[in-house]
């Protein structure tokens, strides 16, 4: 943990003149980005929440927007357990003078960097606590610039160019397109900095495991596995800052969900979701030879269901969970949404 601080503090003062490009010129020579206020974790206190006023106070904000800035990030560090971005608007229609607030993961309460990655109820229900080692250094660094790059994104733009794009596609789709350039940019930084593969691997099965939980938003299998495929250290170290957020920019348009993708994901999260609510409210758990026995009506929109039943199975099989029919709460979901006449399912377990 000590070391993961002094990252931090590192980055604040990477971060402090210049915004998230540093010393590096912003991506339009016309744009002017503000420096990003960097919180540590933890509960707020009046040291930092001082400088947080101080810091708006030096930028001419109105004092209802110092006092909503202060009152959301409270709330913010007290309740967002994965870190934050929030930014703060000169104006409606400002692109310039924004700035923006970014926080670590809460690490006061944080128990197990699981619950980064994926909530209680996948963990214990799905995954029965079944969970690979998984670094704890690199996925709190994989937050941090996830949530660096959302603040980067969301400064350079107006309040009123969101609400036009949010009104284009709907606000679901929006935070959709957000993720994937979060997630580009978080994993781009890993490997451009000595990671492995084996983080953006895992990253990339919680990503899609969450579907069960009804988050088709951080759906991001596509992009990392375009990542996975083509960019390593060899090919990234060389880039500076600029040119890894413009990566990140085209690596989204190139592998983000088309709003009618992301429809069909999201209506299947949620059906999965609420199936899985469903089995946790039973009284008594089924059994495994009662769960064989089983025959669903076949559902809305079989292949595509079962197509990205099939994907969260092997997701489940990655990270080490149990996917033979004992799997209560899984393989009903199998059994439901699965037809083997429609998909052919990839029989990981059979051969690994």
């Amino acid at each position: 943990m000590k070391q993961f601080r002094e990252y931090i503090g590192f980055v604040a003062l990477l971060l402090g003149a210049s915004g998230v490009l540093a010393a590096e010129p912003p991506l339009a020579r016309q744009e002017a980005y503000s420096p990003i206020f960097l919180l540590y974790s933890g509960d707020p206190t009046p040291a930092r929440l001082q400088g947080l006023r101080q810091f708006l106070q030096s930028t001419n904000a109105s004092k209802e927007l110092i006092k909503d800035t202060v009152d959301t990030v409270v709330y913010k560090l007290k309740h967002f357990k994965a870190g934050f971005a929030y930014p703060v608007y000169a104006s409606e229609t400002a692109t310039t003078g924004n700035t923006c607030v970014v926080a670590d993961s809460h690490l006061s309460e944080f128990k197990e960097v699981v619950s980064l990655l994926t909530s209680a109820r996948i963990h214990q229900s799905v995954l029965a606590r079944r969970t690979p080692a998984i670094s704890v250094q690199a996925v709190l660094e994989n937050v941090l610039n996830h949530e660096i790059f959302h603040c980067y994104d969301l400064m350079k733009v107006s309040q009123t160019e969101i609400g036009l794009q949010v009104i284009k596609h709907g606000s679901a789709y929006y935070s959709h397109h957000g993720e994937v350039g979060a997630d580009a940019f978080a994993a781009l930084i890993h490997l451009r900095s000595g990671g492995d593969k084996t983080l953006l691997r895992q990253i990339r099965d919680f990503r899609t495991l969450n579907l069960l939980n009804g988050d088709a938003a951080h759906y991001t299998a596509h992009t990392l596995d375009h990542i996975l495929w083509n960019y390593d250290q060899r090919r990234l170290k060389q880039m500076n800052m600029r040119q890894i957020v413009e990566l990140a920019h085209a690596i989204r348009e190139q592998t983000a969900l088309t709003p009618d993708e992301f429809d069909l994901y999201q209506h299947a999260a949620q059906q999965f979701s609420s199936e899985l609510a469903t089995l946790e409210n039973l009284d008594d758990k089924p059994d495994a030879e009662w769960l064989q026995k089983l025959v669903y009506t076949p559902p809305p929109d079989p292949e595509f269901l079962s197509q990205v039943i099939s994907q969260v199975r092997v997701a489940l099989h990655n990270l080490g969970g149990d996917i033979s029919p004992s799997n209560g709460y899984f393989h009903p979901l199998v059994k439901k949404f699965y037809d083997p006449t429609q998909v052919r399912i990839i029989k990981a377990d059979s051969t690994q």
